[in-house]
């Protein structure tokens, strides 16, 4: 087994549960980067069959980088330093699907996470320019802490990133809120972290998600020579939702200093392009997906993020233990959704057509539940909160509809729940129902699937979630349709043994193919194979002058 295939085996799955160490370190320096020997672009792209390739193919990339620095830049840091009741130092892991993609290479040669110090003990841990070690317990790679004020996080996180572009990007019928001082912090935050990247004079930028849309032009414009990527994790809009944006230029000039921008899906990809050729002023290449901006080319690829694979499956045993202590029968058929509680996940539109399938199916009393786990998320939104207390009258309003002395049809818990037990109520379900309003992916679809090793499984999932894109042997619906969700979840619950296993392989199939290692070596591969054309073009022009000379 090779060393990157032996530290991705301990690193968690993309719900990992946070795991709590005792600190020990101190201000150490920089984790030493590491010098892999070469390897050609040619072998690096070469078609993996097996569906375990993906790891593979991140170990040849990272080879394929070889000692050009490498830079993670992500609003959550993948160690975090916290003070506990007692005072002493923990290092918490956050759960985190970057962390599984990009760790791997980190660790294996080295390189540097920027991020947002959101710990209490972060400052105290880190060396005074706000750099520490990781992992703690055995350095391999740098992590650059960006330390902001309580106001700053408020206007930049939970405003800007979180009141505007997230209802912006979301089609859930949320309207917007555009403050000029969030957008005004916004930019100061991104022009801090851009000076992180750009300080550390790498030659590959990785950047993640809406809450950096200006760094890419920031960085360009203190690095001209780096090549720069940017994934936006979330649906792009289209161009006449895009355009109510009071500064729908700045953002798009912001990502055009990239030269990859990667999205979920083809749609997604042509929206950002229309919107550019509409607003930016910038020279539109269909044929090529690529827009070129001030002289600069950059192009608009798709990357479908993954999971891990194999994943951490929990057993049917123990999803029996499971219902056991929730005091559901063994021959009552289980839904489950497990989501953060966001307007745009559907979980309203979810628990009205759970009561549209018992009105038109009276038989089910008794006979089925939908357990319902919403993580609690930006409480500090007053839409968030607003959604969790709908959540719960409709759940209480449903079960004294339907519900018996012995049986309610909605189990709703509100609370994180660790990975760990995740994976115990997925193995405890016979069916899924992911049916966001609008979800750039959504992986915990595809962590069901990968939970579902015996085949018995099936999957209610959103059309207009990313993941339905690949995941078309799922029994797709629209969520604002109670009466069609009712129906697929009646479909689930009276399929044949046979149709759930033909479905439930392909499905697995599609996830199998297409690893959480896939797209972090896709991504790479390209800007790897970017940074080699601008090392060519350089000696070309080199060779040139001092003939001329």
């Amino acid at each position: 087994m090779s060393a990157l295939r032996w530290i991705a085996a301990s690193v968690p799955s993309i719900a990992a549960a946070i795991a709590l160490h005792r600190w020990h370190g101190g201000r150490d320096g920089r984790a030493p980067a590491r010098a892999p020997a070469d390897l050609t672009a040619a072998r690096l792209r070469k078609k993996v069959d097996r569906p375990s390739g993906g790891l593979e193919r991140l170990e040849r990339v990272g080879e394929e980088i070889g000692t050009t620095p490498l830079v993670v830049m992500a609003n959550r840091e993948p160690y975090v330093h916290e003070r506990n009741g007692d005072g002493e130092i923990e290092v918490q892991r956050p759960a985190g699907g970057l962390v599984t993609a990009l760790e791997p290479l980190l660790r294996q040669r080295g390189g540097t996470w920027i991020a947002y110090a959101s710990g209490s003990a972060d400052r105290e841990t880190a060396k005074r320019d706000g750099t520490i070690a990781v992992p703690p317990d055995d350095p391999q790679y740098t992590l650059q802490r960006v330390f902001l004020r309580k106001e700053e996080v408020d206007r930049y996180y939970s405003g800007f990133a979180n009141e505007a572009l997230w209802p912006l990007c979301h089609i859930a019928h949320t309207r917007p809120v555009f403050r000029q001082a969030d957008w005004q912090t916004y930019r100061a935050v991104n022009r801090r972290f851009a000076r992180a990247a750009s300080g550390e004079k790498a030659s590959l930028i990785f950047v993640q998600d809406y809450h950096f849309a200006l760094v890419p032009r920031e960085i360009r414009n203190e690095a001209p020579e780096a090549v720069i990527g940017i994934f936006w994790h979330i649906p792009w809009p289209h161009a006449e939702m895009f355009a109510i944006c009071p500064w729908k230029e700045e953002l798009l000039d912001g990502l055009l200093g990239a030269d990859v921008i990667g999205f979920h899906t083809d749609t997604y990809r042509r929206n950002f392009l229309d919107a550019a050729s509409r607003f930016a002023g910038c020279e539109v290449n269909e044929a090529e997906m690529s827009i070129t901006s001030r002289g600069h080319k950059t192009l608009l690829r798709t990357y479908p993020i993954s999971i891990e694979w194999p994943y951490p499956a929990a057993s049917r045993e123990e999803g029996a233990r499971l219902r056991e202590r929730l005091g559901i029968g063994s021959d009552v058929h289980v839904s489950v959704g497990v989501d953060r509680a966001d307007y745009t996940k559907g979980l309203v539109e979810r628990l009205r057509a759970v009561e549209t399938l018992l009105e038109r199916n009276r038989e089910l009393a008794g006979r089925y539940v939908h357990v319902q786990l919403a993580a609690p998320s930006r409480q500090d939104i007053g839409e968030y909160r607003d959604l969790v207390e709908e959540m719960r009258r409709e759940t209480g309003r449903i079960n004294a509809r339907f519900g018996t002395r012995g049986w309610k049809p909605i189990v709703l818990n509100i609370e994180s729940i660790a990975p760990d037990e995740v994976r115990r109520y997925y193995a405890m379900a016979d069916s899924a129902v992911v049916t966001p309003l609008h979800d750039g992916m959504n992986l915990v679809a595809k962590e069901y699937v990968a939970s579902c090793e015996d085949l018995r499984g099936a999957l209610v999932l959103s059309r207009f979630a990313g993941a339905a894109a690949e995941l078309t042997d799922a029994l797709l619906v629209n969520p604002y349709d109670a009466v069609e969700v009712a129906d697929a979840i009646q479909r689930a619950i009276d399929m044949p043994d046979a149709e759930r296993a033909s479905r439930m392989r392909a499905l697995r199939g599609a996830v199998a193919g297409n690893t959480i290692y896939d797209w972090s070596a896709n991504v790479l591969t390209d800007l790897t194979a970017i940074r080699n054309e601008r090392a060519t073009e350089w000696r070309r022009g080199e060779l040139l002058r001092s003939r001329g000379a």
